[in-house]
This record gives structure tokens, C-alpha cells and sequence, in this order.
């Protein structure tokens, strides 16, 4: 039930975009693996990996990211589920010896999962020392996960959707935008940039994104003993303020009727998307250019059209095409090219480009790159 039941193995760069110090950088560690079952933790990690990039707003900030999986393995396979939780649900009752000692029926909430963050933390740390945040994939299939220091997931089939949203707790410090179990909130603006208690329109923390044709509040709960699951009053995606967060029925607001943080499988809204990648952007690739070259040359016969392709360009380098006729000269337009980009694999780019001889002469022709940023 702790470090001594388990060993770190060894760490894996999942993601390469450069530098750890100039990049945002994500650890992935795995808790209740024994060392039979890490392959199926390299699974598990691929497969968060993947749902990550395909979740706006990452995939547009993606070459801010590196990301390392570190191998840890467990005495026993699994975590805690105590046989009786105080929101009244009932586990199994099995306790077994992990290196995280994770445990389900945190706070008396069964779907909160949840160790010792701060031995995850400092393992992280130990592992890549320029981490700025941490997931941890526990092996059990029940549904769970929480979001602290670092974000915990079980292996359940909503685990890559669990882990986005735990995720934006830890890192983003975005809050739950709903409310299950306290009544009404009475405190000072909340430190989570994705709730307010202020319902001034003109002052409230995200009154740039509310129209004025949007009021205020926008759906207010008119039960603070119970959440409100009424429908929403305005289209989707309308910003104003809908009641409910860190688990208060009232007294806090969220900025959408729907989010990821709200609600799984959604997208996030524009409050918490925009949080998310104001903390990424600092992390994106800077000029580093220009550096030239040619890619290819050829001779063109009168009219001819012709297309070469180019593969395994680092996505998240800015590059930039030009094609030119080197000889004879052209006393008008000499050729016509255009580029095709295909997304080969989420790190590498193909380049399809598709060049015409418009005259009625033999042309030689160069196409030429510049980088104009890949570090």
C-alpha cells in the first residue's frame, strides 16, 4: 500500500515536439499494473494519447505538448473498492498492495478514484523534471477518477474522456460546472476561471463572450436543495450564466449550458477552451528560421503537369512551398502549381505538389522549402 509495493521500471517519450524546458509538458504513469500487465498499460497510455489530440482544443495546440509515459509497476493488480462508500453505494470490498495506493470511494464518492498524489507527483517529477502535469491510469475497470495535484482514470470504457476532464482540473484548474450535493455557495469569487459568483453582466468574469441579447442570469436554479436539470432557454453554445459548479446547486455559475466539465463526451466551452490554450500557447514552437532548400527538381515538356510527393515532415514544422522555372526564361506565366497536404500520422505530414508547364517550351523547375519554425 505504497512505493514499497511496486518499482518504477523505466520512461518512454511518447510525444517529441523538442526542448522539455520550451514545451508543455505531460507525464502518463500507470498505477495497479503488475509487470505481467504494462504492456497493456502501453495500451491504455497510446490509447489517452489519441484522445487527447482529437479533443479541441488540444489537436490546435498539439505541438506545444511533449508527453512521456513512465512504467510503474505494482505488487498487486488493480486498486481499493471499499465494501461500503458514504454516498451509500457498495464495492467489492478487495484491498490490494499498489505503489500509488489508489482506492476508490474518495471523500465517501464511489467515482472518486484517487492515491497519493503527492508520491505521484514527486515520481513524475523524478522521471522528467520539467513535467507541468500528470495523469495517472489506474488498472480497474469500475468507473472512476478525480483531478487534484495530479489527475487520476480508471481503465473503464469512458477512461479517455474521464482523464481529458481530470485533466483540466489538475492542470487548467477549471471546475466541475455542476451541482450534486451542496445547496447554495456563499463565498468570494472562486479561484476557477470557468466559474463566477458574480452575475453582473457587464462585470462578470467572462462578460466579453456574453451578448447583449443573452440575459442574465441566463438559467437560474430556482431549487438550491437539488440540481437543476431543466433544459437550456438559449441555442447551444450561447455564453451566459447557468447555475451550478464545484458541486453547488446555486450561488456559482458556469458559462455554457454544456461542457466537458459539466458533463463528459461534450466538448469544452469557450471559457475553459480558452483557459486551456492561453496555458499552451506559450509552449508552441518559435521562429527558428528561415531554413531553405530544395526538395526536388525537374524538367517539364510543353504543358505537361506533373506531381511529386514528400513524407515524414514533422507536423508541427511551419513550412512554406514556392516552385520556380530556373530556365529558360518565361516572358509570361511560365507554370501553375498548388500543394495538397495529407495528415499522414498525428506527428507527420505528406506533401503532394502538383506542378503544369503552361508554355510551349521544355522548363526546368525547382520546388523549394523554408522552415520557418520548428523549435
Amino acid at each position: 500500500m505504497s512505493a514499497a509495493d511496486g518499482s518504477v521500471v523505466g520512461t518512454t517519450k511518447l510525444v517529441d515536439h523538442g526542448p522539455d524546458a520550451d514545451r508543455w509538458t505531460l507525464v502518463i504513469l500507470s498505477e495497479g499494473y503488475q509487470q505481467a500487465e504494462l504492456p497493456k498499460f502501453h495500451t491504455d497510455a497510446d490509447a489517452f494519447v489519441t484522445r487527447l489530440f482529437a479533443t479541441p482544443p488540444y489537436a490546435e495546440m498539439w505541438c506545444a505538448l511533449n508527453i512521456y509515459r513512465v512504467d510503474v509497476a505494482s505488487t498487486d493488480s488493480g486498486a481499493d473498492d471499499p465494501a461500503a462508500c458514504g454516498d451509500g453505494a457498495v464495492g467489492t470490498g478487495t484491498m490490494v498492495n499498489t505503489y500509488f495506493d489508489a482506492t476508490f470511494c474518495v471523500a465517501g464518492t464511489r467515482r472518486l478514484l484517487a492515491g497519493d498524489e503527492h508520491l505521484a507527483d514527486t515520481t513524475a517529477k523524478a522521471a522528467v523534471p520539467s513535467v507541468a502535469a500528470t495523469v495517472v491510469i489506474v488498472n480497474a475497470a469500475e468507473y472512476g477518477g478525480a483531478g487534484g495535484l495530479v489527475a487520476w482514470t480508471s481503465t473503464n470504457a469512458q477512461a479517455g474522456e474521464i482523464a481529458v476532464h481530470e485533466l483540466g482540473h489538475s492542470a487548467f484548474r477549471l471546475g466541475d460546472e455542476y451541482g450534486d450535493i451542496h445547496n447554495t455557495y456563499a463565498g468570494a469569487e472562486p479561484n476557477e476561471p470557468n466559474l463566477t459568483a458574480n452575475t453582473n453582466k457587464a462585470t462578470t468574469r467572462w462578460a466579453n463572450l456574453i451578448r447583449a441579447t443573452t440575459p442574465v442570469p441566463t438559467l437560474a436554479n430556482p431549487d438550491c436543495t437539488t440540481e437543476d436539470t431543466r433544459p437550456s432557454p438559449v441555442p447551444a453554445g450561447t455564453v451566459g450564466l447557468f447555475s451550478g459548479g464545484s458541486r453547488f446547486h446555486c450561488g456559482l455559475y458556469h458559462a455554457e449550458y454544456t461542457c466537458r466539465m459539466r458533463t463528459l463526451g461534450n466538448p469544452f466551452c469557450a471559457v475553459c477552451a480558452s483557459t486551456i490554450r492561453a496555458t499552451l500557447r506559450p509552449h508552441l514552437p518559435k521562429s527558428s528560421g528561415p531554413l531553405r532548400g530544395v526538395q526536388f527538381s525537374g524538367t517539364l515538356a510543353p504543358r505537361q503537369t506533373h506531381q511529386w510527393f514528400t513524407h515524414d515532415w514533422p507536423a508541427c514544422w511551419h513550412v512554406i512551398w514556392t516552385v520556380s522555372a530556373t530556365t529558360p526564361v518565361t516572358p509570361g506565366p511560365g507554370i501553375d502549381w498548388h500543394v495538397r497536404v495529407e495528415r499522414a500520422t498525428r506527428e507527420t505530414i505528406t506533401y503532394w505538389i502538383e506542378v503544369t508547364n503552361l508554355t510551349a517550351t521544355s522548363l526546368d523547375i525547382e520546388a523549394r522549402y523554408a522552415i520557418a519554425a520548428k523549435e
